[in-house]
């Protein structure tokens, strides 16, 4: 190819010219019949299937720790943090007070966990296959556990160690052609907005009856921030998401309170006078972070207690919501504020949400946060009216 210099398929070009595509760097331990912790670092894992749930790796069949994981017959993998690259020395380099200074010694029947780590994931050793001088090892996941303080991983680059720079990340998929389109245009609005306060900056959309985030910028950029992902989809149901109804057609107002009324079981007439409020301040805000944090968990865990709905309900008993009726000076507990981006007939088609409040702000902090927030949403307009 024009321009790019051939490289030998030989090992050590090889190694090198595949050094170019990033890997992440996972710490795969267990533990042998006597109790003796082994562990060996690998930039191979990877997904495999979802039904039955199944990772692998790649780890060298020259290597003297995969003999002893693979008698074990268990394993844990342990995706490290971006901070981690001494943790990762210290395994590679087979550093004697490893496992006492980096790992919980928890079950001693079970494989040891690294403090810190992004990602951890049990598994019973499936399968193992050959592969020239690797083996490919498949593992029947028992067990998930993703660390609510780690931020980025690690990744392991042109032979180096390094972390990833994520301004933002987009959402793709069928039938949000139109709306990823006009996500896109606003894209560096919300990057701005999320580098300055320092903050998670959603764009979210209304897509049927329900609710999408298709932009999130500073996701894991600060450990204990919103884990909100691009692509999440919950109902557009009331009490929640109200900005997309306010300015909306009656029989729209109409149908999501109706769809509130059906998942919950509860009476949600009261809720059109959150679409009035709404109105009035021209943007949202939320209060309440047990209820945000079982909200964003019920998102992504089908076993939370009551799921969206339970959430829903909750909010409803809970009353109307203190943040559309209060001023902001007198407000505590802040999990969310967010603004309408409207499109050429005036209509709102988007939404900019700033999440990752500690719920300790001061009144300026939250007044600089709105105003911020409702300059980058009039810009966001301009774009997606243009």
């Amino acid at each position: 190819m024009s321009g790019n210099a051939p490289l030998a398929t030989a090992p050590a070009g090889f190694r090198r010219a595949l050094g170019h595509y990033p890997t992440g760097v996972s710490l795969i331990t267990a533990r042998q019949a006597d109790g003796t912790p082994v562990a060996m670092v690998v930039g191979t894992f990877t997904s495999v299937s979802l039904d039955p749930p199944l990772v692998g790796f790649l780890p060298d069949r020259a290597s003297t720790s995969w003999p002893l994981i693979r008698e074990a017959g268990r394993f844990c993998v342990n995706v490290l943090a971006a901070d981690q690259e001494q943790v990762c020395r210290a395994f590679v380099s087979k550093d004697p007070d490893r496992f006492e200074r980096w790992t919980s010694v928890g079950d001693v029947h079970r494989p040891p966990l690294l403090r810190g780590a992004v990602l951890q994931v049990d598994c019973d050793l499936a399968d193992v296959l050959p592969a020239g001088d690797h083996d490919v090892v498949l593992g029947r996941v028992t067990g998930i556990s993703v660390s609510e303080e780690a931020g980025l991983p690690l990744l392991f680059l042109r032979g180096g160690y390094g972390s990833p720079s994520l301004p933002s990340v987009q959402a793709e998929g069928p039938g949000l052609a139109d709306q990823l389109r006009l996500a896109d245009l606003i894209r560096p609005e919300a990057e701005a907005l999320s580098a300055e306060l320092g903050l998670v900056c959603l764009v979210s959309a209304a897509v049927g009856d329900a609710v999408v985030s298709l932009v999130a910028a500073g996701i894991g950029s600060a450990p204990g921030g919103s884990d909100t992902r691009v692509g999440t989809t919950f109902p557009l149901a009331a009490p929640i998401a109200p900005l997309f109804l306010a300015w909306a057609p009656a029989a729209d107002q109409q149908a999501w309170l109706a769809r509130g009324a059906r998942l919950t079981g509860s009476d949600t007439a009261g809720c059109a006078a959150d679409l009035a409020a709404v109105r009035a301040l021209g943007h949202t805000v939320t209060t309440g972070r047990a209820s945000a944090d079982r909200f964003e968990r019920s998102l992504f865990d089908r076993d939370a207690p009551g799921g969206v709905a339970g959430v829903l309900g909750e909010l409803l008993q809970r009353g109307p919501e203190p943040g559309l009726r209060r001023p902001l000076a007198e407000l505590t507990d802040v999990t969310s504020i967010a603004a309408p981006v409207r499109d050429r007939d005036g209509q709102v088609v988007l939404a900019l949400h700033l999440m990752g409040f500690t719920g300790q702000e001061t009144p300026d902090r939250l007044t600089t946060c709105l105003d911020r927030l409702l300059v980058a949403a009039r810009r966001a307009t301009d774009r997606t009216a243009a």
